[in-house]
């Protein structure tokens, strides 16, 4: 067993802390670890595993550092050309 850092970015560091701690065994998951305000999913966010893009189901292991932010929107949709 050992532990995972999780960080969160952006809205999720004022709902969830900007850094957590979370002990993990040896099967552990980014769902395991990553816990999300209520009525949000992992579809809802970006996760990074050791800054590369993961999906859900995806192993972590101790010492790993998960960073959780939500996705980024906008664009150039309604400005002047």
């Amino acid at each position: 067993m050992g532990r995972v850092r999780v960080r969160y970015f952006g809205f999720l560091a004022g709902e969830m802390g900007k850094e957590v701690e979370v002990e993990v065994g040896e099967a552990a998951r980014v769902e395991d670890v990553v816990k999300l305000p209520e009525g949000m999913s992992l579809d809802d966010v970006v996760v990074l595993v050791n800054g590369v893009a993961v999906k859900k189901g995806e192993a972590v292991r101790p010492g790993d550092v998960v960073s959780v932010m939500p996705h980024i929107s906008g664009g150039t949709r309604g400005l002047p050309a």
